[in-house]
């Protein structure tokens, strides 16, 4: 299964790649400041394949495991 990297994962666009991803059969990381998107927007995702990381990308971070294709929203 692949794993899939969605920056920009809370806003409007990114949740619903996020939901289309989840509903391919991905396993799917949502990193978001939530600076310009929302919680809301990805509150009814109760998915274990799916993580979410409330983080500012221009920040350095680690994830600790393979990612097989990044989407940078």
């Amino acid at each position: 299964m692949p794993t899939c990297l969605v920056t920009g994962g809370a806003g409007f666009l990114g949740s619903h790649l996020c939901d289309h991803l989840l509903g391919a059969g991905h396993r799917v990381i949502c990193v978001d400041n939530v600076e310009t998107g929302s919680l809301r927007n990805i509150a009814h995702i109760r998915d274990e394949l799916f993580r979410f990381l409330q983080h500012d990308i221009t920040s350095h971070f680690d994830i600790d495991e393979p990612v097989d294709f990044v989407y940078h929203m």
